[in-house]
């Protein structure tokens, strides 16, 4: 099959048909499509045809092809089926409505949040990427295919390479678009992590500054100044930004990888927006209550507080405050008037009519009870209580 015959409808493998172009790359061209099997749009990549003769190509091709195959996950564009029509290597993917994150950065500067949901896409899609040992290698706007909602699906694994692959390492061409590619790769080292974000570092950049953070009039110019790391300040460039933001874009940024983050979950957790802890409100405990709502930090994360059920105290009548208080005297009023009667009383005994202590026996019948009425208290004794009473009446 041919582009020439683009504009006829044409069934690819006997099962897509072929439509309209949606875009066109250094690899091939993707084009919009049916599969009259499944009954679905989607869109298919082809090779294109001088490239479908160089076994270079082809296996970029077919790297694509399994790479995209082995990543199931929300930001990666889904990848259905792959084959060979007439000698020309093809791959089905899910359609999406064509609109890409350079279609988005064209209007300009992104809002800062659009930047944070962007950039938490990607970094997920990397995430699953590097998991699978797999390293993206030409991150970009035109490589960020939106939904209609404008969520992020990461595709064009064109050029992606396993960790493993031995041939990673080749310098003879440079198929990533410069504006985006880490100086360690400009200079013969091998792909990385860290080089997948620092593309994503200068992606974010321009989502922020609404420019590259590197330009020039021809690519060599823009590789120096990407060698050197001659870049305006994204404070320059936009004002007022959040540092956090700021520290997150300059980090992945570095030109030295060790100094980026050591991962795309990491990357990502920096470029949460910070998040103060609540303040707890106390809650006062209350023994009628079944539970306490008792606040507990759960971190930055979520700030959220847990409520614990804890077991009731037994009912008891509760009685207020000043209540209490008034008890606590009265019980200090009735010991101190107990001691004052016993030592009124031992001092008045004292005081009586002296005798001649009479001898006991050693067995004698108990003395009869006495009662208030015949007991006559001497007067000091019935003073004391009598004060005492008016003390503690309430």
């Amino acid at each position: 099959m041919n582009d020439e015959r683009a504009g006829e409808a044409t069934m690819l493998s006997g099962r897509y048909e072929l439509g309209a172009l949606l875009g066109h790359g250094g690899m091939g061209t993707v084009r919009d499509a049916t599969d009259r099997r499944l009954g679905r749009p989607v869109a298919v990549k082809i090779l294109r045809a001088e490239l479908a003769e160089q076994t270079t190509a082809r296996r970029r091709f077919e790297t694509e092809a399994h790479a995209a195959a082995r990543l199931a996950h929300p930001n990666v564009v889904m990848v259905f089926d792959s084959g060979e029509d007439d000698g020309i290597p093809f791959l089905v993917m899910e359609r999406l409505p064509g609109r890409t994150l350079a279609d988005e950065l064209a209007a300009g500067p992104m809002s800062l949040e659009r930047v944070r949901e962007v950039g938490r896409g990607i970094l997920a899609a990397l995430a699953a990427a590097h998991a699978a040992g797999i390293i993206h290698r030409d991150i970009k706007p035109g490589n960020v295919l939106l939904t209609e909602q404008g969520h992020v699906k990461v595709s064009d694994f064109g050029i992606a390479k396993t960790v493993d692959d031995l041939d990673q390492t080749q310098t003879a061409e440079l198929v990533a678009t410069p504006g985006y590619l880490a100086p360690e790769r400009l200079a013969g080292e091998p792909a990385s992590q860290q080089s997948d974000l620092y593309s994503l570092g200068v992606l974010l950049y321009e989502a922020l500054a609404g420019r590259r953070p590197f330009e020039g009039d021809t690519p060599l110019a823009v590789m120096r100044a990407i060698e050197g790391g001659h870049a305006e300040p994204l404070t320059s460039r936009r004002p007022g930004l959040p540092p956090e933001i700021v520290s997150v874009v300059e980090r992945a940024m570095s030109l030295d990888p060790r100094r980026r983050f050591g991962s795309a979950v990491e990357m990502a957790d920096a470029l949460e927006p910070p998040r103060e802890l609540e303040a707890a409100a106390a809650v006062p405990i209350n023994a009628a209550h079944d539970a306490e709502t008792v606040p507990i930090d759960r971190g930055w994360r979520d700030g959220a507080t847990q409520t614990l059920d804890l077991p009731s105290a037994p009912e008891v009548e509760q009685r207020p405050r000043t209540t209490r208080v008034r008890s606590h005297v009265m019980a200090i009023a009735v010991g101190a008037g107990l001691a004052g009667i016993l030592v009124v009383g031992i001092f008045a005994s004292q005081r009586g009519p002296s005798h001649p202590a009479t001898s006991v026996p050693s067995t004698t019948a108990p003395a009869p009870k006495a009662t208030p009425t015949s007991t006559k208290l001497p007067a000091p004794l019935n003073d004391a209580i009598r004060r005492l009473e008016q003390t503690v009446a309430p």
